[in-house]
């Protein structure tokens, strides 16, 4: 029982009087759980679908045109997205999903050695509710807010890119000693965009479908083999030639950039209506325009990318630096093994499997479909977008020049702009004595420290990003199948050993 005064309670009090809520309730693990209910939000409906069973669990979500699910089995977890794209989570998200299960599964009742009491906090609504910091081993950090009245789950909060997201729950109900909250509440803190849950149907205990666990096949990209394009070089973006429907358009090829992208020009040639309302993370957060099917997918060259759903955004009016017609993203490395030869302007691609690369290999995280690889800044290991999209040399994130503020001299810095999604962004100058990544070291690079406090810039998991401005150092084969990163030494590879430091360079996104 909790102490009278609920300000006195402690973290043993509130664990005990929340296993006896659950006992007085007859909550028990059901065998099986299949739940069913609508999705609002973002100017979109939709739908999900949740099974729990014995030999794994899965939930499905679709919003408009946009379709995820996330699906594990024996132990393992994978994503699956509307562009057929399926890959195995080994990183932050997996690491995300382990406190998830943590939380659901009562261990942070039971193993109080990972949990941290904060005290009493009420909500912004009005609940009151009791913090708990849930730490587990390989996972990362949540807090559980347990409302004082009924012990009940009232909100989830952890650290998500640039902020703070939330899960809200409301309404619990019992079905044969399943616990659901009848409505959720996602939010990233824009609350224009958040999504709200609606549970509509619950079985308990009903033998689910063999099928429910099957892992579907990757979508990957159609060609008869591997296949050479050139790469056109502007200002250090590079760009390449895709068809869609008869029409030939210029695409900025993005390894920083998670989905496939058309400006609003190309939108409205093709007579796609967009759907709903988007934030897109970049400079800053940035509303855009929507979603669209595409039925046909794109054409680069003689090969075919199946992409189903593109987001449309006015690009021209929100970059700044680059004028593209869209912008070719995750969706396509996903589907391909990429050689990627920005000194010799070619990229070669081809099925997973089928390119042989060269070079020294390097392990990635593709959870959040972007490219992110470990490496050290003067010394200091943080973790990296290797990103194709930017053309500057180095970018460094305030979050992560917070946690080591001493890692650059402050008298050494200058004001500076980045560019990108969202228009320009304050920065300063800086130049980092030495980058490093496996093997290979960079001297002498240049590198904005982006003062954003939210958009991409601003990520609260990522050191930087490494631009075109190093990366054209080198022959790229990028294996997101198999998440790896090859790399070789290019015609133009210049350590910067011996270049000659400036201190006046502007450096766009």
């Amino acid at each position: 029982m909790l102490p009278a005064h609920a300000d006195t309670a402690t973290l043993q009090s509130v664990l005990s009087a929340r296993k006896a809520a659950l006992k007085a309730l007859h909550v028990h693990p059901p065998q099986t759980l299949e739940v069913t209910g609508t999705i609002v939000g973002a100017g979109l409906d939709g739908s999900f679908h949740s099974w729990l069973g014995a030999s794994g669990e899965r939930y499905d979500q679709w919003i408009g045109a946009r379709y995820q699910s996330n699906l594990r089995i024996g132990g393992r977890e994978y994503a699956l997205d509307e562009n057929g794209n399926v890959r195995e989570l080994q990183g932050l998200m997996q690491k995300r999903q382990r406190t998830e299960d943590f939380v659901d599964e009562e261990q942070f009742v039971s193993q109080p050695q990972y949990d941290k009491f904060l005290g009493r906090i009420d909500l912004a609504d009005g609940r009151s509710t009791y913090a708990i910091e849930v730490s587990p081993p390989g996972g990362l950090t949540e807090t559980v807010a347990l409302d004082t009245r009924t012990l009940m789950i009232d909100r989830i909060s952890y650290d998500d890119d640039d902020g703070v997201s939330t899960t809200d729950y409301y309404d619990y109900k019992i079905f044969a000693g399943a616990l659901v909250a009848q409505r959720e509440i996602d939010s990233n803190g824009d609350h224009a965009y958040d999504l709200q849950r609606f549970a509509e149907h619950i079985v308990v205990d009903r033998k689910l479908d063999a099928d429910v666990f099957a892992l579907p096949t990757n979508m990957q990209i159609q060609t008869t083999g591997p296949v050479t394009v050139p790469l056109d070089e502007h200002e250090r973006h590079y760009y390449t030639r895709v068809r869609i429907r008869g029409h030939e358009y210029n695409f900025l090829v993005d390894t920083g950039a998670q989905s496939v992208v058309l400006d609003t020009h190309v939108a409205a040639q093709l007579g796609l209506r967009p759907q709903g309302h988007l934030e897109v993370s970049g400079t800053k957060r940035t509303g855009g325009m929507g979603i669209a099917a595409l039925e046909g997918g794109l054409e680069i060259g003689p090969a075919k990318l199946p992409v189903r759903m593109v987001t449309i955004l006015d690009l021209r009016n929100v970059t700044g630096a680059f004028q593209a017609d869209g912008v070719l993203g995750f969706p396509f490395f996903a589907s391909a093994e990429v050689t990627f030869d920005a000194a010799g302007h070619t990229m070669t691609f081809g099925k997973p499997g089928t390119l042989h690369p060269h070079g020294e290999a390097f392990p990635v995280d593709v959870d959040r479909q972007l490219i992110e690889m470990q490496g050290k800044v003067n010394g200091v290991e943080g973790r990296f977008v290797v990103d194709t999209g930017n053309s500057g040399e180095l970018l460094l994130f305030s979050p992560f020049m917070k946690t080591h503020p001493n890692l650059l001299p402050a008298e050494e810095r200058r004001f500076a702009n980045s560019y990108g999604i969202g228009g320009a962004a304050q920065a300063l100058f800086a130049i980092v004595d030495e980058l490093d990544f496996g093997s290979y070291r960079f001297f002498n690079r240049y590198s904005n420290i982006m003062l954003a406090q939210q958009g991409a810039f601003a990520d609260r998991f990522d050191a930087g990003n490494i631009g075109m401005g190093v990366l054209r150092n080198l022959v790229l084969t990028l294996d997101v199948a198999n998440a790896k990163v090859y790399a070789a030494q290019s015609t133009a590879y210049d350590d910067g050993r011996f270049r000659t430091r400036t201190e006046t360079l502007t450096i766009p996104y």
